[in-house]
């Protein structure tokens, strides 16, 4: 039994737009990035950077999707390049990170901010529950768990719709704010355009590189494609399509809401607002407008958590599917085709997490600080993957080839170091326990014995297993039409028995 094979580049991008529009570009990062005292300028030149960095990412894991299409993303590409003689420990840590922590935090994060924002909206309703960002936001996960369970085709046509309905909100703010524009003085908020007054580049480089990191916070969730990798119609060329497409939108869509931010208050006035969104909304609409920007960002919130959802439930399907221990986890819903156990997994972490945290987002949030360097660190692994492979895969066939190479990994390892540094910098103790938490997860791997068979593949042989991968994707088509070949042998057999039974009265 086989994964379905539903998903087209929309749909992909679909997945990659809703999840990386969540709530950070409504909330607290448009302040914070405006705190790092640049000009407007480099505000602009930071998102646009941050574009093009996650494109470059991106482009990595399109490589590498499609020489392993298959469920896990991430997880798969670490497993397939560094199991050694038999321990695959790298892609252990990185699938123990993600399934414990990293995972059930970011869903729980938009849950709660789901919550609280709905409280807004309704506050009458609100009043008569008990902590309402909790329930809301537990009703929002248990909604979003059965939607995917029921189908790809429901998980992802409620992720289109969801993810059309941000881009016209973003659409809107960006349309309605030019035209207001248009009537207004924005010179004065524009200056400084290029440099901040009596300073030189050098003094302004160390919060321009701040703000990249902040901006590539916001733009997390571009690889978030590769986890669905085997239910694409045709990955080859649908998921570098998709990657393209999404990235690009979600880039021409955060220049566009920040330069109405800028326009319309400044960055001195942004970096003292908790939410330039809502505050635009606010002066545009008074109380009314701070109410739909809630209702804006909860629709948001509940899109991101739909795809993060949907994603990570394949993510612990690949994970299942190549561990022997945990293989019975990998057993598909017999109607729906769907990665049941895995998405029952991903629920129960995040539940959880939910009634730990006792609806206060603050402290899940803080869980995020703890990961983010550990999550970039293994971002740098997998691109690592594609430069040794491509060292080793000299007669194999790529379908798809990064643009740019090898300028493309390399900028992109750079900034994952970057990254990996702004997160030190930022939060060096949060970070450090995310360091101690991931090291738990190596006794943890011995103990349980997670370790391939003797006569594993690796990337001494990585060739063969490329070979293994098209073996195992002929099969599965082969296997695919003779399922449909037996079908309609048994539907003519139905309609011939049916024509029989019709016609012996008569005969008779």
């Amino acid at each position: 039994m086989y994964l379905k094979k539903e998903l087209s580049w929309w749909d992909c991008s679909a997945i990659i737009v809703g999840i990386i529009i969540g709530t950070g570009i409504f909330s607290i990062f448009p302040k914070l990035i405006a705190e790092k005292n640049i000009s407007t300028g480099m505000i602009l030149l930071a998102w646009f950077a941050g574009g093009i960095f996650a494109w470059f990412g991106a482009m990595c894991y399109a490589e590498l999707s499609s020489l392993f299409p298959h469920a896990g993303g991430d997880y798969t590409f670490l497993h397939k390049a560094y199991s050694l003689k038999g321990e695959n420990l790298v892609s252990f840590l990185f699938g123990w990170s993600q399934i414990i922590v990293i995972r059930p935090a970011s869903i729980v994060i938009l849950a709660l901010i789901f919550g609280k924002e709905m409280q807004i909206v309704f506050p009458n309703f609100s009043g008569m529950i008990w902590n309402p960002p909790f329930v809301f936001g537990l009703a929002l996960l248990i909604v979003t768990t059965l939607i995917n369970i029921l189908g790809i085709s429901a998980g992802k046509h409620t992720q289109n719709v969801m993810t059309v309905i941000k881009i016209g909100i973003l659409l809107f703010l960006i349309v309605n704010g030019l035209i207001k524009s248009f009537s207004m003085d924005v010179a004065s908020n524009l200056q400084p355009f290029f440099l901040p007054e009596n300073k030189n580049l050098w003094s302004v480089f160390p919060g321009f590189i701040s703000a990249i990191v902040l901006v590539m916070w916001v733009y997390g969730g571009w690889n978030e494609a590769a986890y669905v990798a085997e239910e694409v119609r045709n990955p080859h060329r649908d998921i570098p399509k998709a990657l393209f497409v999404g990235i690009f939108s979600v880039m021409i869509l955060y220049l566009g809401i920040n330069y109405v931010f800028i326009v319309h208050f400044s960055p001195a006035v942004m970096a003292k607002s908790y939410s330039p969104a809502s505050d635009l909304m606010g002066m545009w609409y008074s109380e009314k407008g701070r109410v739909i920007m809630s209702s804006i960002i909860m629709i948001s919130a509940a899109g991101a958590v739909n795809g993060l959802i949907m994603t990570g439930g394949r993510m612990i399907y690949g994970i299942a599917k190549s561990t022997e221990s945990l293989f019975s986890l990998s057993k598909l819903h017999p109607r729906f085709k769907t990665p049941v156990m895995p998405l029952g997994v991903n629920f129960v972490l995040a539940l959880i997490l939910i009634v730990i945290s006792k609806g206060d987002s603050d402290f899940v949030d803080s869980l995020g600080f703890y990961t983010a360097g550990v999550y970039w660190y293994f971002f740098a692994l997998v691109v690592i993957t594609l430069i040794i492979i491509r060292t080793k895969l000299t007669n194999v066939e790529i379908p798809y080839k990064v643009p740019f190479y090898p300028l493309s990994p390399i900028v992109f390892l750079i900034v994952s170091g970057i990254l990996i540094w702004g997160a030190f910098d930022y939060k060096p103790f949060e970070t450090l326990v995310g360091i101690s938490l991931l090291t738990v997860g190596i006794p943890l791997y011995y103990l349980m014995h997670f370790n391939r068979p003797e006569n594993s593949l690796h990337l001494d042989n990585v060739e063969e297993l490329m070979m293994m991968d098209v073996e195992d994707r002929r099969k599965n088509l082969a296997d695919r039409r003779q399922n449909k070949v037996d079908r309609r042998k048994q539907n003519l057999g139905r309609e011939a028995a049916s024509d029989y039974k019709e016609s012996s009265p008569e005969e008779s």
